[in-house]
Order: C-alpha cells, then sequence, then structure tokens
C-alpha cells in the first residue's frame, strides 16, 4: 500500500477555531517491502500517484478517501504491469499543541492494492492487497509555517498472489513503519509535504494540499 502521509492534518494543531474545511491532495509515493509466503520472501517495490479528498468537520476530527494508480513497481524481481489503490483513513487530533507542547494525531485507515504481474512461471497473475493501519503522528508547529513529525505506524492485512502455479496468501515481513516528514505550510491555504519512512516498511512520499 502506498502510504498514508500527512494530507489528514487539520489547518491548525492547537484547537483553535476553524470552520469546516475541505482537503483535495495530489501525492507520489513509493514503498518497498518483503511479502512472506509460508517459507519464501518475496520483495516489493511500487510506486504510486494518488488524488486525496478529505474534510474536516471539526479541529479534531477528519476523513480522507482516496484513489491512485501504481505506475511502476517489481514483485520479486519482475516488473507490474500496472494497477491500482483505494483507502479511507480518520485522524484525531488527540492532543492539541500548546506553546511548548507538540500535538499527537492518532490515524485509522483502511486500503487495498492490486496490480498485474509476472509470477514465477512467468505468467501474468493478479497481486492482491489489503491493509488496516494504525498510527501516531507527534510533531510541532514553528514559526506559523513549518510542521515537523515522527510517525511510527502498524499494519496487517492479507496479499494474495501465486506461487508454482497455486494460490498462496502471505503478510507484510515487518507489520510496522516508522519515520518523519515535514509540512511546509504555503501561501493561499495550500501545504507541501515530504515524508520519509526508513524502518520497517520503506517508504517516501512528497503531496501537495489544497484547502477549501
Amino acid at each position: 500500500m502506498p502510504p498514508l502521509g500527512p494530507t489528514g492534518l487539520p489547518i491548525e494543531c492547537d484547537g483553535d477555531y476553524h470552520a469546516p474545511t475541505w482537503q483535495l491532495a495530489a501525492s507520489v509515493g513509493g514503498s518497498a517491502t518483503r511479502i512472506v509466503f509460508g517459507d519464501m520472501q518475496v520483495p516489493t517495490e511500487q510506486l504510486a500517484a494518488t488524488a486525496t479528498v478529505g474534510r474536516f468537520p471539526t479541529p479534531r476530527l477528519g476523513w480522507t478517501a482516496s484513489v491512485g494508480g501504481i505506475v511502476a513497481g517489481r514483485i520479486d524481481n519482475r516488473d507490474l504491469v500496472g494497477g491500482g489503490t483505494a483507502s479511507a483513513a480518520i485522524t484525531w487530533l488527540a492532543l492539541y499543541e500548546g506553546a511548548r507542547r507538540p500535538f499527537i494525531a492518532v490515524s485509522g485507515s483502511l486500503g487495498t492494492a492490486y496490480v498485474r504481474a509476472v509470477g514465477d512461471d512467468m505468467q501474468r497473475h493478479w497481486w492482491w492487497a489489503s491493509d488496516l493501519r494504525a498510527g501516531v503522528m507527534v510533531g510541532k508547529t514553528l514559526w506559523d509555517r513549518i510542521v515537523p513529525y515522527a510517525a511510527v505506524r502498524a499494519f496487517g492485512g492479507p496479499v494474495f498472489w501465486t506461487l508454482a502455479g497455486d494460490d498462496v496468501v502471505g503478510g507484510d515481513q515487518y507489520h510496522v513503519t516508522v519515520g518523519a516528514g515535514l509540512v511546509v505550510r504555503l501561501p493561499r491555504d495550500a501545504d507541501l509535504a515530504l515524508e520519509v519512512m526508513p524502518l520497517g516498511e520503506r517508504s517516501a512520499s512528497l503531496a501537495f494540499t489544497m484547502r477549501l
């Protein structure tokens, strides 16, 4: 699955009231991990472009829905033939930030990804992956514009594939991803966000968000 990223953050993380806000985002992200099928480990890589719509009806609570296309990648060192992703997420600002106190945001998401790829029998097969995630972000707004944060997310879900002509079900080797990100508040209600998760499932994403 593509990384969730920081597109579900509210305008302010200190609890100041704002009218309900819509968010539209475009992002590109890549991930790499290993999927375990019994005693076999299959390396996977993917690069996806994603469009997201979201809304924060209150200063604490927000939701997002995303669809995307997998534009490149490899499964077991063989190129993908293309595919797509879809996901939905909820973010809850559990702790408002203060003058010296960071904010804490928790999130949950459910998603799926599918691709066509060449298996070890040199035939094309469907690769299906489902993904349920829970995460925590801790960050601080600096100079009203810069929002660095640290993040950890745990996840799990079945992956369906074909090996040696047999249908198999597996799961991620790590079930966790850890890293950090940076949100830059731009003029005219826009954000630019970069996230890098180097531990566990490895990923990186770049997102541009407009608030309406």
